[in-house]
């Protein structure tokens, strides 16, 4: 029997408070990869074995990703976002997996790099915000 599980997850992004306060982004239906990858760097040398190349892992760099929600025209925390990409601001974030206790949660910097409304007279109305992962990924 799989363990697999559906939803259950909050995708927060700080406020400009000081300190930054996190709060839920509304109706989020999705997040795209939240993650890092370590550059790979060729240490290939003369004492390497005959015929071979040898690495070793670089920096890691944050992905990009996206966060996809409903579009709500009261929404608070849309509206903060939005504030957060046109200023140009990196703020905490972090991604909550409420299906356990304790809960999951993966917490990082995000560059707020952009947002994009969806209109539609046939479904619903959607934003995309754009995120890049900026620094360490801490998973408690």
């Amino acid at each position: 029997m799989t363990s697999a599980t559906i939803s259950n997850w909050q995708m927060e992004i700080g406020t400009n408070a000081s300190p930054q306060v996190l709060t839920a982004i509304e109706e989020v239906f999705s997040v795209s990869g939240v993650g890092v990858v370590n550059n790979l760097v060729n240490a290939t040398n003369f004492d390497s074995p005959a015929g071979s190349m040898e690495y070793i892992a670089g920096l890691a760099d944050g992905s990009e990703f996206t966060v996809e929600a409903n579009y709500i025209p009261t929404a608070t925390h849309q509206a903060v976002v939005i504030a957060a990409v046109d200023a140009g601001e990196t703020r905490l974030a972090r991604l909550r997996y409420t299906g356990t206790s304790p809960e999951k949660t993966f917490s990082f910097s995000a560059v707020c790099l952009g947002y994009e409304l969806a209109p539609s007279v046939e479904d619903r109305n959607t934003m995309t915000f754009t995120f890049k992962v900026s620094g360490n990924i801490t998973r408690t």
